[in-house]
């Protein structure tokens, strides 16, 4: 191509792989052209140079349509949440078939009461509204407030009880308990002995399949392994590093610890503060820096990520199509994102 001359109608053609009527229909629009053809129209005009890219772009965006999708995240576990919401945000921006506004809030009070006031108050502005939330019946009653305004509601990463039939977007929580408990069993030698699992909270579905996961595959595949009454910690580091603590000095056959939920961060300073401590398999969620710092010290040994990314991506997928669905449908709403172990070797 000479690079001095003018891109044309033509240069562009030639670069989208298109024709040169197909191009005129998008530039001048002569007839409907579907978003994606218009969308490949675009990219090429701006990769050659040519003059009207920009006018292109606003074309293909007025012709889009617009969401107002709400996103509420708990205020706790402040970098994965955080990584989640701006992987959430990237997803919307770069979704190709709609204009998407994302309006995200944090849950700090975890009153029902004040959860469900925040549930409503988002949904005001939003089209669909994603969260993770725990069991209430306050809470319920608003989010049938909300969908009794034709607003869609999708639990994110963790499951509402009585929501098995409605939109979600997360991990197979039984699923990551009983790789938790396989992990374990695998890498403790002798495989015996106590394991201890702490949760956010007895609420959260996703937290509890999760024990339960654990606590099905030990009684089936590593009987010799002890689960213990699960401990509650508010996903509060401070919470957590006392009942580590707590455990070792208690437990002397403690040879397995889960982190169900959030407060890494006090599991491992409790470890830290534990030089002679047993030979221990500890295994948390979510890939953060602090997680990923300890798996290279050596003081927890394997990670179980959610894979925000990915999670993200399905989640806008999902809330633009419930825009235009008429029904559910378990196998296109119900989206079970699949889990990714760390360990020293692959972060």
């Amino acid at each position: 191509m000479n690079k001095n001359k003018r891109p044309t109608i033509a240069t562009v053609a030639q670069q989208a792989q298109l024709s040169v009527a197909t191009v005129d229909r998008v530039l001048n629009a002569r007839a409907p052209v579907n978003t994606q053809t218009a969308e490949r129209v675009f990219q090429a005009a701006e990769a050659v140079g040519y003059y009207a890219a920009r006018l292109i772009a606003e074309r293909i965006r007025e012709k889009k349509p617009g969401y107002h999708f709400g996103i509420l995240l708990l205020g706790t576990s402040l970098e994965f949440y955080g990584h989640l919401r701006d992987a959430i945000r990237e997803q919307a921006r770069l979704f190709t078939e709609a204009n998407i506004i994302c309006h995200d809030d944090a849950i700090i009070d975890r009153s029902p009461h004040a959860v469900a006031r925040q549930i409503e108050q988002l949904a005001e502005q939003c089209d669909c509204l994603a969260l993770v939330c725990f069991e209430h019946p306050v809470i319920h009653q608003a989010i049938e407030r909300v969908r009794s305004r034709g607003i869609q509601i999708v639990s994110l990463l963790s499951d509402l009880s009585s929501e098995s039939h409605r939109p979600y977007v997360g991990t197979d929580n039984v699923e990551v308990g009983r790789t938790a408990g396989w992990l374990m069993a695998h890498t403790c030698h002798p495989p015996q002995g106590s394991v201890a699992v702490i949760l956010g909270g007895h609420r959260f579905v996703g937290h509890e399949k999760r024990e339960q996961g654990l606590r099905s595959y030990f009684e089936e595949k590593a009987p010799g392994f002890r689960l213990l009454e699960p401990i509650i910690n508010m996903d509060n580091a401070d919470v957590t590093e006392e009942a580590t603590l707590e455990l070792l000095a208690r437990h002397r056959d403690l040879r397995g610890l889960y982190i169900a939920g959030g407060g890494v961060e006090g599991v491992l300073s409790a470890l830290a503060l534990t030089p002679e401590r047993p030979p221990l398999c500890v295994i948390v969620q979510e890939s953060t820096q602090a997680s990923r710092h300890a798996l290279r010290q050596g003081l927890i040994r394997l990670v179980i990520d959610s894979q925000p990314t990915v999670l993200a991506k399905e989640l806008i997928a999902l809330m633009v199509k419930l825009q235009t669905a008429e029904t559910f449908d378990p196998v296109q709403q119900r989206i079970f994102v699949p889990l990714q172990v760390l360990t020293p070797e692959n972060i």
